[in-house]
């Protein structure tokens, strides 16, 4: 450890408050999270030359006086300070570290810090030691790579980002906006010809007339065009027709099978769909009258 280099040599005095003061931010520092102020600036160069001072009382100790009682009372005294200061250092780098890496993960997207806004306690560099804040910095860093490579900001505030659009230029509107437009001279586009549709008959020109007669005489229908005479009709079928003797007059009309009236008189002969005279010839009003 540097034994002071360019700072002002301690007395006795100062190098017992210095001692007690290690011990004593020893205590506060176990029951903080946060790295305690140190005590007086360049703490940790008056730590140095205390640990000087006790190794030259020690080696002129056992130089005097050999390995007895107070060179091991001294030995067991520099022992506890090693030990105290490896602690702190313990304690307090741990606490840097959380500091560096809390401060840097509460900022926001663009870089603003929310520590004052969450109640973050911020550090004041001027109460600790200057290698304590390059140790502060040089966490940051790591952290700041770290989010990087895990795409931090995505993962908190989403990856969907708005896209602005770039201004529009202004200026002077186009001498094009202020003339009239010119009419476009009409194009008048000539109907393709059409061709005439090809016949389905084709004409060999190789065929002369004596073959053309030739074929008429062996296809006469398919030559001369005339299509076959219609099917003689089949011979009407029976319509269903009875004659009936009307027995009763009816007062109303009975409505065919055409949604014709008629009327039945007692002694008419009517000629009425099977289904009517067989129903009038069941209810007794008519009978059969064949011819």
């Amino acid at each position: 450890m540097d034994d002071g280099g360019d700072a002002p040599r301690l007395n006795n005095k100062q190098l017992a408050m210095v001692e007690k003061s290690l011990f004593e931010l020893l205590r506060n520092q176990k029951s903080q999270v946060v790295p305690v102020e140190l005590p007086v600036p360049s703490f940790w160069v008056s730590v140095g030359q205390l640990l000087h001072h006790l190794e030259n009382e020690l080696a002129e100790t056992i130089r005097d006086k050999g390995m007895g009682a107070e060179a091991q009372m001294k030995s067991r005294r520099l022992g506890n300070i090693r030990t105290c200061i490896s602690d702190l250092t313990r304690l307090r780098l741990n606490a840097f570290t959380q500091n560096a890496v809390l401060s840097n993960l509460m900022k926001s997207p663009q870089g603003d810090a929310m520590s004052s806004a969450a109640g973050f306690q911020s550090l004041d560099w001027q109460r600790h030691d200057a290698a304590e804040r390059a140790f502060h910095a040089g966490i940051g860093h790591l952290v700041e790579k770290y989010k990087h490579e895990v795409s931090w900001n995505a993962l908190q505030h989403g990856s969907s980002t708005e896209t602005i659009s770039a201004p529009k230029a202004v200026g002077h509107s186009p001498l094009t906006e202020f003339s009239e437009p010119q009419e476009e001279d009409s194009v008048v586009t000539t109907p393709a010809p059409v061709q005439p549709a090809s016949s389905g008959n084709w004409d060999d020109p190789d065929m002369d007339e004596e073959d053309r007669i030739r074929q008429i005489d062996a296809f006469p229908n398919r030559a001369t065009g005339a299509s076959s005479p219609p099917a003689p009709p089949d011979p009407d079928e029976d319509d269903g027709l009875m004659r009936i003797l009307i027995l009763k007059d009816m007062d109303e009309p009975i409505i065919s099978a055409d949604g014709s009236e008629m009327v039945l008189t007692a002694g008419d002969v009517e000629s009425c769909s099977s289904l009517i005279a067989e129903t009038l010839i069941a209810a007794g009003l008519a009978e059969p009258a064949p011819l």
